[in-house]
């Protein structure tokens, strides 16, 4: 674990995150370090979402299920030749 760092908070939005985390009994360190945690998840989901729309320009839904089925099928070889 890394050493830890203080964060500036807004009185208000602590106060805020100490009535959550109290009511799902955890400690404000813990619930501020989940809400991190999801928000640095949402936004690679968000990214790959957006690298996905790009490749996807103009290609059907069976267009894409042939890929996927490709590139799976690939996968698989490239595992068993391990």
């Amino acid at each position: 674990m890394t050493p830890k760092k203080n964060v500036a908070i807004a009185p208000e939005l602590l106060e805020q995150a100490d009535k959550v985390a109290q009511a799902e009994g955890k400690t404000v360190d813990e619930f501020t370090a989940q809400a991190v945690q999801r928000e640095i998840a949402r936004r690679a989901l968000e990214r790959l979402r957006s690298q996905g729309e790009q490749r996807r320009l103009g290609m059907t839904d069976e267009d894409v299920e042939r890929t996927v089925e490709r590139a799976v099928q690939e996968s698989r070889l490239d595992q068993r030749g391990r």
